[in-house]
């Protein structure tokens, strides 16, 4: 139990040790705010979907029904947790009423409901067993579901602007294309020239690519970091709620969901099946709040503060999650 605490403790040690030179490149300004765009966009548009295939397509399962099936499980367990904790949160700040106070209501719904299961839950999982196959690839299916609902709910708790919600942006953003690839090449091995012998050199292709995505997005967490106060950070007892909502009630959810599954001892072959949703509902907040909040011109600071907060605070929770996972 201990080691799993210990174990944890290194992984974010790992990742917050990228957050630093972000978050003192900004505060020297020998990097802007508005670089952030274009590093965002390498990330999203190029080392999350190279790491995403990577989990597919290099030293992948057997591609049997049995998998097939187990995909299908944790996508249902996806959107199950996602809705579960939409409304969740929709309860835990029924207080703030009003149109007054509706923007801020909404970005907090938001912080407790989409968690970072793609920039840092991908690369979490990743370390935490070791590059384990399975293990990436379930946590990849859980973001297939979360970027449908990002770009569709999420989209439009922010906006609350129909034109917003994009089914297109959501089947066609550059992960879900990557979990489209990758699963091809899951699925057709003949054609996975990733997972040959003969060329197995083209592996660091994806290998190296996908490396990129931890230090990218922790770099861009340091930078956020920088340009807020302590007052900012850790000022609004708001931030606080959210954070408990994203890092422990939907956690506490989504493990009370498939309990039921665990206790009948389903999937027991297959761990991950149950715990990739649990873990990657236990990850900090989205990033892409700071986006959408951007976008709409409002409560962009909130959204900032909620996101550099929460991803700090989950130093401290992740640890306990994995820990709990493991009784």
């Amino acid at each position: 139990m201990l080691d799993i605490i210990i174990k944890v403790l290194l992984i974010m040690a790992v990742l917050f040790a990228f957050a630093l030179p972000g978050f003192l490149l900004r505060k020297t300004n020998l990097v802007r705010s508005d670089s952030l765009y274009s590093v965002s966009n390498i990330l999203l548009c190029f080392a999350q979907p190279m790491l995403i295939i990577q989990a597919f397509a290099v030293d992948p399962v057997a591609p049997t029904k049995e998998t097939l099936l187990n995909f299908l499980w944790v996508l249902l367990f996806s959107f199950a947790a996602l809705f579960l904790t939409f409304f969740a949160a929709k309860l835990v700040f029924l207080y703030k009423k009003g149109e007054a106070e509706r923007k801020k209501r909404d970005i907090l719904v938001f912080v407790g409901t989409f968690s970072n299961c793609a920039f840092v839950g991908i690369p979490f999982v990743d370390m935490f067993t070791g590059g384990d196959s399975e293990a990436m690839m379930y946590i990849t299916v859980f973001n297939v579901a979360f970027n449908l609902l990002i770009w569709t709910l999420g989209a439009y708790l922010i906006t609350q602007d129909k034109r917003e919600v994009s089914l297109k942006k959501a089947l066609l953003n550059p992960c879900t294309v990557g979990s489209v690839i990758g699963f091809l090449l899951f699925l057709i091995p003949k054609i996975n020239i990733f997972n040959m012998e003969e060329v197995e050199e083209l592996q660091q292709i994806v290998t190296y690519a996908g490396g990129m995505t931890a230090p990218l997005s922790m770099l861009v967490v340091g930078v956020r970091m920088a340009e807020l106060s302590p007052r900012q950070l850790f000022g609004d007892k708001d931030i606080y709620l959210a954070a408990f909502t994203r890092l422990v009630l939907s956690m506490a959810l989504t493990y009370l969901l498939i309990l039921p599954f665990k206790l009948a001892g389903l999937f027991a072959d297959a761990p991950y099946v149950l715990l990739a949703p649990v873990i990657a509902m236990a990850m900090p907040p989205a990033a892409s709040v700071v986006a959408f909040a951007e976008k709409k011109g409002g409560e962009t600071e909130l959204a900032a503060a909620a996101y550099a907060t929460g991803t700090l605070l989950s130093i401290i929770t992740l640890p306990v999650a994995m820990m709990l996972l493991s009784l």
